[in-house]
């Protein structure tokens, strides 16, 4: 996606974008930026987006890097999958730190393209915009489903069901989950607080579980909400 100003490598460029907002901003709002630009480093070097699993074994078994071998041609590859999956299942970190990530991957998005080391693409632009508007939400969302349910589980169930579900609706007080992979009927009306459901959004992703009870579904246990 676009075209590289230089030979320089995804490494040289996160350093080149870090220093330049290390003079830019004040040391909080920085210290968001390099835990944002390390953990989307450690994505790009976990999953290798763009290249094949041959590609890296290769250039892995020789020493190589991703972030120390690919360029400016690679370096927004991976833009998406950062937000919309490492971030929400793979990372352990504070509603901050996921606050921060959707705005400073669409900063490092407009900087590529004001140096040229990118083209503009309005497709990547506008699902940034959309990722980084849900992520701090969700991750909000999350933990106050967390600390409900571990001070609302029912003592005595029977069904369970767990898994990946999208919030296929939601009401005041309740809402309605859709199982993902098994393709089952729609599960609910799930009560929730209504001030949590408010925040519940349609087509977010829940992971979790839920139970079948004498008075009907319950949530059991919450993982990840991610949009």
């Amino acid at each position: 996606m676009g075209r590289p100003k230089s030979d320089k490598t995804i490494d040289q460029i996160l350093d080149e974008f870090l220093d330049e907002q290390d003079e830019r901003v004040g040391q909080a709002t920085f210290n968001k930026y390099e835990t944002v630009i390390r953990l989307y480093r450690a994505y790009m070097e976990r999953y290798w987006p763009g290249h094949k699993q041959e590609e890296y074994d290769k250039l892995t078994g020789a020493g190589g890097t991703y972030c120390g071998t690919f360029g400016a041609e690679d370096i927004t590859e991976g833009f998406t999958e950062f937000l919309d999956y490492f971030m929400p299942y793979k990372v352990l970190g504070g509603t901050g730190t996921m606050k921060a990530a959707g705005p400073v991957i669409k900063k490092l998005n407009k900087w590529l393209v004001q140096k040229g080391y990118t083209q503009a693409d309005e497709v990547v632009t506008d699902r940034l915009k959309e990722l980084g508007r849900d992520l701090g939400p969700s991750q909000d969302l999350c933990d106050r489903l967390y600390e409900w349910v571990l001070e609302n589980e029912p003592t005595n169930y029977g069904e369970t069901v767990q898994g990946h579900f999208i919030i296929s609706r939601v009401e005041t007080g309740k809402i309605w989950l859709e199982p993902i992979m098994t393709g089952g009927a729609t599960i609910g009306p799930i009560p929730v607080p209504k001030a949590i459901s408010k925040s519940c959004k349609e087509g977010w992703d829940l992971g979790g579980a839920v139970a079948k009870t004498a008075r009907g579904w319950r949530l059991i246990e919450v993982w990840n909400v991610s949009p």
